[in-house]
């Protein structure tokens, strides 16, 4: 009996250390594997280069350029190192397969990083599918700004207007950016209007959140802002 026990055991460890584990597709020690395994995890359809061919302001994507980065999967494993694009018009995820072949991932991926190559910092981004919520949420990739008992997110609204000039074979795209703010707490997705709503949506500490917002003049306009009204609240609740 204690055998079986112990085989049991090594059996779930062993499928915890598979779906943890994470394939650095940049490295070539891989053994060969991760070509395949990549194509096979992200799944992949060809880009449609004619659809964004004229944008003379803004961009769809996050960042223009692709970018060295990381995804989870929803069973957990970890793809590192691979050049990849977030598309926030049609919250599509693209990467280039270690071919060299652009592709739109077609399988659910719950998280990806994208690094910064300036400042190698990583910018987490959450899809709706995946975020532990009893909300109804939009579908869109929800970008993590602070995380705690409270947890920030940023949604980045990509909206495109065409314009064909005067005596013009071509049609001139404009792409705008907005944003909105969401707040996760208890397992509850709800938006944030303005950062002054933010005390009555956190009845609990509403008295020192809303003196807090004045003592440092806060106005909600950028995510600095955001991020230092929930990060109080968060280490209020800490040291409660």
């Amino acid at each position: 009996m204690k055998i079986i026990l112990t085989a049991c055991i090594s059996l779930i460890s062993g499928n915890a250390i598979a779906q943890t584990r994470v394939i650095d597709v940049g490295k070539a020690n891989t053994g060969g594997t991760a070509p395949s395994n990549l194509f096979y995890a992200m799944g992949g359809v060809p880009m449609n280069n004619a659809k964004y061919v004229a944008f003379v302001e803004g961009t769809p994507f996050f960042n223009e350029s692709f970018t060295r980065g990381k995804i989870v999967l929803s069973g957990g494993r970890i793809y590192n190192n691979i050049k990849l694009r977030l598309d926030l018009m049609d919250n599509t995820l693209q990467y280039i397969s270690p071919e060299g072949e652009e592709l739109i991932a077609t399988t659910p991926i719950k998280t990806v990083f994208l690094t910064d190559s300036a400042t190698q910092k990583e910018n987490q981004f959450d899809h709706s599918g995946q975020i532990m919520t009893l909300s109804k949420i939009e579908t869109a990739w929800y970008q993590l700004l602070d995380t705690g008992v409270l947890s920030l997110y940023k949604r980045h609204h990509k909206t495109i207007r065409e314009n064909k000039p005067y005596g013009s074979a071509t049609v001139d795209q404009y792409i705008t950016n907005a944003y909105s703010y969401y707040m996760l707490i208890n397992s509850v997705f709800t938006p944030i209007k303005k950062i002054k709503a933010l005390p009555d949506m956190l009845q609990d500490k509403k008295t020192e959140l809303k003196e807090y917002i004045i003592n440092n003049n806060l106005t909600g306009k950028s995510d600095k802002e955001y991020r230092a009204v929930v990060g109080y609240y968060n280490s209020l609740i800490a040291t409660k």
